[in-house]
């Protein structure tokens, strides 16, 4: 048997409904899919497969979904656009692989240099004497960051790095020895000098954090306000801004000093923090950068020593507190999938320089399918096609991997322990009404979400569920759920036994160490 390690991709956008409409037969009255419904077929009859239950018949089917276009034809010629989307004859006993792969949320880079809540206290795990350096006067101090990555690649064409300068200023005359100072004077000026450069800042955000009553509570220096960048909403305090920064570096007698200014404790949080610039739907081209969608910034940072004795010199300790971590499922990555699909059935996106064209085309009916600032969940079925009659004598196979794109799914984690029709969740982005949910990755329940509050992050059920802390909740929406147990069932009473459902979940979300932090008055 001869092997091709590769399979024919084909797309389907099943972002509305897994239907089997009037139960009848395709493309007759009442059985006509419109976009973003999909279902199955009867390979033989053509007659649409119930879906709250697969078939027992063990028939071969046919994934079929409505067409993206709007018109059937383009002038007096050309035409058939409107007809549905279908997969070849799929065999349940040549299914080898079916998957879901969920949308997750990037995670930025965030690493530590000196001192912040997580680790100012000595009894602390986190706890690094290094991280609370003490800065004297008459010296300067260099922070070296390498910032890494395709986004940076591309933009440079190479990694980049920037040394930052901070000088301490004179010492009192009068002194007999060089003293201690105020730590601020020099993250300050790091960070100053960092973000006014631009081979550095545009991949990263650098928060300043201090103490100035021995780590009891901590302040962020210079916070950024809210910002748009592109579309993207950048919250407030993400950043330092610069026109704030500028008085305390130019007059250092102006920071925050606790009683003793060399007692204060502070450092820097800097932030993977690139954003790549977006296009508008009108003038999308498939070959604009998606890097920023790809892979996240990669910030890199030590203390170097110029001028002094490299044997004797103590660096600054850095701590890489979060890695950085791809997401999935972006609007702008899966609208590229769909439009190479496309193509491939001979229906082209028009790239050419006339947008008119792409508008004659029909080009954005395919782009207007996929909202290109929205996640989607996609599912995966590899068959293979058996070739019984192929001329060389070999056997062989033809291998297809269909792509199904639906709604969004939201990973979270409960909040607090409940046996009720309300739970409290640390996050609901992403949950809508209509979804059903999973409790550490068990089965669907019976009862469906009816509202979220985004304001409490309370989520309200049809029914009672059962969630304990720190449990891993599962949102998915229903119409979904019910493929999926289609495609499960399907595959356990009619499969080979080798193929059942693999889960490609978002990874554990990072705590990030905030800059600003209020002790609790008990």
């Amino acid at each position: 048997m001869a092997y091709f390690n590769h399979a024919f991709q084909k797309v389907f956008v099943g972002t509305s409904q897994f239907t089997d409409l009037a139960g009848g037969k395709l493309g007759t009255a009442g059985n006509v899919l419109t976009t973003g419904q999909f279902g199955f077929v009867n390979s033989r009859t053509w007659d649409f497969i119930a879906t709250n239950a697969a078939p027992d018949d063990c028939c071969p089917l046919i994934l079929v979904a409505g067409s993206l276009y709007q018109n059937d034809k383009i002038g007096p010629f050309h035409g058939g656009y409107q007809e549905s989307n279908k997969s070849k004859i799929i065999n349940p006993r040549f299914i080898s692989r079916f998957y879901r792969v969920d949308n997750c949320a990037p995670q930025q880079a965030q690493i530590t240099v000196g001192g912040n809540v997580s680790n100012y206290d000595p009894e602390s795990p986190n706890y690094n004497a290094s991280c609370f350096k003490e800065f004297l006067c008459g010296e300067t101090y260099y922070l070296r960051v390498d910032i890494k990555g395709s986004p940076v690649l591309r933009t440079l064409s190479r990694n980049t790095y920037y040394t930052a300068d901070a000088y301490t200023g004179c010492c009192d005359p009068e002194a007999l020895a060089p003293t201690a100072v105020n730590p601020l004077i020099v993250y300050s000026k790091w960070a100053y000098n960092l973000l006014n450069s631009p081979l550095i800042s545009p991949f990263i955000n650098i928060q300043i954090t201090y103490s100035t009553d021995n780590g009891l509570n901590w302040a962020q220096l210079a916070p950024s306000a809210a910002y748009v960048d592109n579309g993207v909403s950048v919250p407030a305090g993400a950043s330092t801004d610069l026109d704030l920064l500028l008085p305390f570096v130019e007059d250092p007698s102006s920071l925050p000093a606790a009683l003793i200014p060399s007692d204060t404790l502070a450092g820097l949080i800097i932030t993977g923090g690139y954003i790549d610039t977006r296009f508008g739907d009108c003038t999308f081209y498939p070959n604009d950068s998606v890097l920023a969608y790809i892979e996240p910034v990669k910030p890199y940072a030590s203390e170097v020593d110029y001028t002094g004795d490299p044997c004797v010199f103590q660096g600054l300790c850095v701590n890489n507190v979060c890695a950085p971590i791809q997401g999935s499922g972006f609007g702008e990555n899966v609208l590229r999938e769909v439009i190479q699909s496309e193509m491939y059935s001979q229906n082209y996106f028009y790239t050419g320089m006339d947008l008119r064209i792409r508008e004659i085309t029909q080009g954005y009916d395919v782009s207007n399918a996929i909202t290109r600032t929205d996640s989607f969940t996609r599912y995966f079925i590899q068959h293979n096609v058996p070739r019984y009659n192929n001329p060389t004598g070999v056997f062989d196979n033809d291998q297809y991997l269909l792509e199904i794109v639906g709604q969004a799914s939201a990973t979270t984690i409960a909040v607090g322990a409940n046996v009720a029709a309300v739970i409290t969740v640390a996050d609901v982005t992403n949950i809508t009404v209509g979804m059903v949910l999973s409790v550490n990755g068990g089965a669907y329940s019976a009862q469906t979400v009816l509202s979220v509050d985004p304001l409490t992050n309370e989520v309200t059920m049809s029914g009672t569920v059962a969630v304990a802390d720190g449990n891993t909740l599962f949102f998915l929406p229903a119409t979904l759920a019910e493929f999926e147990d289609f495609v499960t069932t399907w595959l356990r009473d009619c499969g080979d036994g080798c193929a059942v459902l693999e889960t490609h979940t978002c990874p554990a979300v990072c705590d990030e160490i905030p800059a600003v932090f209020t002790a609790e008055i008990l």
